[in-house]
C-alpha cells in the first residue's frame, strides 16, 4: 500500500509534533541532526519520513532490507502460507499518516523509535516499532501491533524534540517493564491461573488466545498431550515514560503450542496454513507451532486506581516443526 507520499508524511510528522531541525548534511546513515533545544533525537523528522516510506515500498522478495525480528518473521511465514493457500490473510500495510512519532535522544545503538500509523480507508491503526541495529544500517520495523477498538494511545512525556525512554526495571511503577512484560506472558499461558492474572484488565487478545488455546487442549486430549506457553523474547523490550507519569510498555512474546501424540500409531492431520510452513500434511510424531505476539501495554504509576492495560496487539504464526 502507498497510499501516503513522502511529502504528505512529512507534512504529518509535523501535525504529529514532531518537530526537530537538521543542520548540515546526511552521512548516508540514518542518524540524527542536532534539535533547536533539548536532547538531540536518535532520528531526524525528515529521515523518519524516509524510513517510513522505504518500509512501505519494501520488496517482497527481499524483507528483511527493512523489516526484522518479529516483523520479518511473521511476514516471511505469512508469505509462505499464500503462496500455498491463496485465501490465507496479508498481514496489515505498515503505511499510512502517522497520527504519533515518539523518537527517543540519540545513545549507543541499537536505537529505536516508535510510531503510530493511519492506514485510512476504515484501517486498524498500527503501532510500530522501527529500530537501528548500528550507524550504517538502515532503520527497519521489528514489531507491529493493531491499536485495540475503542482504545487511545496515551499521551508521552516530552521533552523538547524526545520522549523519555524507561529501562527494563524501572520502578515508580505498576509493575517495572520487564515485569509487565513476563507477567502478561504467563497470563496468556496460565489465564486465570496466573499470579499475575489480577494486575491486568480484560482485553480481546488474552480472550482469543486463551480461548483457542483452550479449543485445541478439548479437541486433542484424548490421544494428544498438548502444552502451551509464552515467555518474552530477549531483546524485544522497549519502553517509554507517559505523562501521567507510567509508562507505554512495547514488547514481543515468543509462544509456544506443543502436541505430542500419547500412544503409538496417533498421526495427526496438518490444517493448510501449518502443512504449509511445515513441508507436509501430517505429523506422526507430533508438532510444535510457533507464534510470536506483539504487545503494547500501559503501565500505570504507583498509586494509580487502574491495572495495566493492553493497548495494541498482535499474534502471528512463525513456524511449524513436525517431529
Amino acid at each position: 500500500m502507498r497510499s501516503t507520499t513522502a511529502a504528505q508524511r512529512a507534512a504529518a510528522l509535523a501535525a504529529a509534533g514532531l518537530l526537530i531541525a537538521v543542520a548540515g548534511c546526511s552521512t548516508g546513515s540514518e542518524a540524527a541532526g542536532p534539535a533547536a533545544s533539548g536532547p538531540v533525537p536518535a532520528v531526524a523528522a525528515a529521515q523518519v519520513s524516509r524510513v517510513l516510506t522505504a518500509v512501505d515500498q519494501v520488496d517482497p522478495e527481499a524483507l528483511d532490507g527493512r523489516l526484522g525480528g518479529a516483523e520479518l518473521d511473521v511476514r516471511r511465514a505469512a508469505q509462505t502460507v499464500r503462496a500455498q493457500v491463496a485465501t490465507a490473510p496479508e498481514p496489515a500495510a505498515l503505511a499510512g499518516r502517522p497520527l504519533m512519532v515518539a523518537v527517543p535522544p540519540a545513545g549507543e545503538w541499537p536505537r529505536w523509535f516508535v510510531t503510530a500509523l493511519e492506514p485510512g480507508s476504515g484501517a486498524v491503526p498500527q503501532v510500530v516499532v522501527l529500530e537501528q541495529a548500528g550507524p550504517r544500517d538502515p532503520y527497519r520495523a521489528v514489531a507491529s501491533a493493531a491499536v485495540l477498538p475503542g482504545v487511545s494511545l496515551p499521551a508521552l512525556a516530552q521533552d523538547g524534540a524526545t520522549v523519555e525512554p524507561l529501562p527494563a526495571d524501572a520502578t515508580g511503577l505498576l509493575a517495572t517493564p520487564a515485569d509487565a512484560l513476563s507477567g502478561y506472558a504467563d497470563v496468556l499461558t496460565q489465564g486465570g491461573a496466573s499470579s499475575a492474572a489480577a494486575t491486568f484488565a480484560d482485553d480481546a487478545l488474552r480472550d482469543q488466545v486463551l480461548s483457542e488455546q483452550q479449543a485445541e487442549r478439548d479437541g486433542v486430549s484424548e490421544f494428544v498431550e498438548y502444552t502451551a506457553a509464552h515467555a518474552p523474547r530477549e531483546g524485544a523490550l522497549w519502553s517509554l515514560r507517559t505523562a501521567d507519569g507510567g509508562a507505554l510498555v512495547l514488547g514481543v512474546l515468543s509462544g509456544t503450542r506443543s502436541f505430542t501424540p500419547r500412544g503409538v500409531g496417533v498421526s495427526q492431520t496438518l490444517p493448510a496454513d501449518l502443512a504449509a510452513l511445515a513441508g507436509r500434511a501430517d505429523a506422526p510424531d507430533g508438532l510444535e507451532v510457533r507464534t510470536a505476539e506483539v504487545v503494547v501495554l500501559h503501565v500505570p504509576a504507583v498509586g494509580a486506581a487502574e491495572r495495566v492495560s493492553l493497548v495494541a496487539g498482535a499474534r502471528g504464526t512463525t513456524g511449524v516443526e513436525v517431529r
